[in-house]
């Protein structure tokens, strides 16, 4: 057995409690289902299924006739390295062993995995805010302030969303201001036409909760609601997202699904900033809620890996642990060579709520 890098850590207990632990669920996981790979490139084909055609009524003894291969547009990418770490200090060390000492191991349970807890946790968050960015914009880019202690790219990472499958309003900006003249409803029938035009069929909507409050407080949706639900329109102001789903299936539209969750990014100073990676002024429809798949690369550690480090590996990402000396420290890694691949980005549609002219 390894020698414990924290008193009552080694390696089998870092994989026991790593594989045993229960993390919270995240969207990218149903979404994005994890492909490994053995290379750090990949490819997205895009339209490769195509939409169901007719064969041809032939006669017998006939030849089948041939047709040409739907165009494809073809998207590569390099899979880039996700990695934190936190340090267990000296003075930390020394605290949790006179903890132990004084009040017994069950005090301090949960310290010997803290730092575990957190870098997985890290590393599946800044997955789920890749992919949710890029859901909501189409598109990607690692700035200064999204990506701190990063890379910066210069140039978008444009995931390849036909032109024509990006909508704006019709009516009005979704805003409170113009809760008399948005029209939410009216602008979800537009793409929902287009996309028939395309032999597309839509599961669901998926949305920020304050564009759900904009549908919610409009007049249109107000006006259609009350004449559904009798009985309930001196509280439709209170409406939820069970009952708006109701609303939406009466009136044959795609149901909403809420993209509610808050990431942290820390900056070069240590201040960190919680926001919903999903833009409010954005609405994707799907097909499907499985929409591509996350590329796995192999991780450089796992080959060749270094002395005096315990490690252990969970779905795509790598926790690892090492004593550092002079002083002594502890540091906890956690690392994932991945990257969405959106291969059914041609049978999506966004609408941007933030125009009634220019998609953005």
């Amino acid at each position: 057995m390894k020698t414990p890098i924290i008193e009552g850590v080694t390696e089998a207990g870092l994989v026991s409690y790593l594989n045993a632990r229960q993390y919270e669920k995240l969207y990218w996981q149903d979404m994005f289902p994890i492909k490994p790979v053995n290379s750090l490139d990949g490819k997205t084909l895009i339209g490769e299924a195509g939409s169901r055609l007719a064969a041809y009524i032939i006669s017998y003894d006939a030849k089948a006739p041939e047709v040409s291969r739907k165009s494809m547009q073809t998207k590569y990418f390099d899979i880039p390295k996700t990695a934190i770490a936190r340090r267990k200090t000296e003075k930390e060390i020394l605290e949790h062993a006179i903890t132990k000492a004084l009040r017994g191991r069950d005090a301090v349970i949960e310290d010997y995995f803290n730092d575990v807890d957190f870098v997985f946790d890290s590393v599946m968050g800044r997955i789920e805010w890749m992919v949710l960015t890029m859901l909501s914009l189409t598109k990607l880019q690692l700035s200064v302030t999204n990506n701190p202690q990063g890379i910066v790219n210069e140039s978008v990472i444009d995931f390849g969303m036909p032109t024509a499958n990006k909508k704006v309003a019709t009516g009005a900006v979704w805003s409170v201001g113009n809760k008399d003249t948005m029209t939410p409803i009216a602008d979800i029938k537009a793409v929902l036409k287009a996309a028939r035009a395309k032999g597309i069929k839509f599961e669901r909507m998926l949305m920020h909760p304050d564009a759900l409050d904009l549908i919610i407080g409009s007049t249109e949706f107000q006006n259609s609601a009350k004449s559904l639900i009798a009985g309930q329109s001196l509280v439709l102001g209170y409406t939820g997202l069970e009952t708006v789903n109701m609303i939406f299936k009466a009136l044959d539209l795609p149901v909403i699904s809420l993209i509610e969750t808050s990431i942290g990014i820390e900056d070069k100073g240590g201040n960190i900033t919680l926001a919903n990676p999903w833009s409010d002024t954005h609405v994707l429809f799907v097909p499907t809620t499985n929409l591509g798949q996350l590329y796995n690369g192999p991780i450089a550690e796992e080959i060749e890996k270094p002395d005096g480090v315990i490690q252990a590996k969970r779905q795509n990402v790598m926790v690892s642990m090492q004593r550092a000396f002079n002083p002594v420290s502890v540091l906890t890694k956690a690392e994932s060579n991945c990257f969405p691949s959106w291969p059914t980005i041609d049978k999506c549609f966004n609408l941007y709520t933030g125009s009634t002219s220019t998609w953005a």
